[in-house]
């Protein structure tokens, strides 16, 4: 993946985060998006679950340029969200990518349409992959 869309990501993500309610926000838009989210989320400690996001967000970034770290960590992810394990159906991946787009959009405040096309491209290389292990 190119470098630039890396990087592009990686500082819209850094704006975003100086809204302090973005996880907040985004679990809000994410469980209200699909019936099936709040019952993934039922028994959930959604503070440390927010924590979890936004260390994965940052692993997420860095995967597309085969950082060691963030292959381990979103290995990880694609083995927890397994058929065996939390049951995250394939189909379930777009709600959570429609609803981070849709909070970054909202916190980051100079999110284009061009910064939407990168977060796209980048988190769909990351989301077929945890697909890939369901």
């Amino acid at each position: 993946m190119d470098s630039a869309v890396v990087s592009a990501v990686k500082q819209s993500f850094g704006r975003a985060l100086g809204n302090a309610k973005m996880m907040s926000d985004f679990y809000d838009a994410f469980i209200s998006s699909h019936p099936e989210m709040a019952k993934k989320f039922a028994a959930t400690d959604m503070d440390r679950q927010r924590e979890i996001l936004k260390q994965s967000l940052s692993m997420a970034i860095l995967f597309p340029q085969d950082n060691i770290i963030a292959t381990q960590a979103m290995t990880r992810v694609r083995d927890s969200h397994s058929r065996d394990k939390l049951d995250i159906a394939p189909e379930l991946y777009d709600y959570w990518l429609d609803a981070l787009i849709g909070v970054v959009r909202n916190s980051d405040p100079e999110f284009t349409p061009l910064l939407e096309e990168q977060w796209r491209e980048l988190l769909s290389h990351v989301i077929e992959f945890i697909r890939g292990g369901h």
